[in-house]
């Protein structure tokens, strides 16, 4: 299983690019969140991957965020969605959008996804409230530094691994979040913010 690919950005469609690794062109299928976080082509770009293997087919899934690669993997879990139906959702909405949608039991608003009816909308809610209740008391703007920042989501899985909830843990990185800082620092710095006598 392929974990990430660390390549140049040479050609950028609706639904896929194509990264150049070593003279060698992956073309990765991406959502529209994952497209607007790309940079401009013959840039380097890191993308997280999911590999697709079927009789007919071998696909690969591209994601600027293992949030965003792990809400992909856990929707195509559900019975009656696809990887298409799952990069929809995820074109359709941000992930902090479709984790509000699932929590405030809304199959009208997931259900403006391709692909997605009113009875597939209410099985995703069914199977991801309790999945996803640690989000229920957020900020928007903790859950959208997780999905735009590599290591402030680094950051708040090692807090996490500490005995912090989810929601701890994002909030005490939102609190401490520096664009310049290091993984160290941040989590130093979470780790102070919450406690002044921890992280020194």
């Amino acid at each position: 299983m392929y974990e990430y690919i660390i390549g140049n950005l040479e050609e950028q469609a609706m639904d896929y690019v194509v990264i150049d690794l070593n003279h060698m062109g992956y073309k990765i299928k991406v959502s529209t969140n994952t497209l607007n976080e790309l940079p401009g082509l013959h840039s380097e770009v890191k993308l997280f991957l999911h590999q697709i293997i079927k009789e007919d087919e071998m696909s690969l899934y591209g994601f600027a965020t293992p949030d965003e690669r792990e809400i992909f993997r856990t929707m195509i879990g559900i019975s009656g969605i696809g990887p298409k139906a799952a990069a929809g959702l995820l074109s359709q909405f941000s992930s902090s959008e479709l984790i509000s949608h699932i929590l405030n039991n809304d199959p009208k608003a997931i259900s403006k996804a391709p692909g997605i009816g009113l009875k597939t909308a209410s099985r995703i809610i069914l199977e991801l409230k309790d999945r996803y209740k640690d989000y229920a008391g957020m900020d928007v703007k903790v859950i959208n530094i997780r999905e735009t920042n590599d290591i402030a989501n680094q950051a708040v899985n090692g807090l996490v691994g500490l005995g912090y909830s989810l929601s701890e843990a994002s909030e005490m990185v939102s609190k401490a979040y520096d664009p310049d800082s290091s993984l160290e620092e941040l989590i130093k710095g979470a780790l102070r913010a919450t406690n002044p006598l921890k992280g020194r």
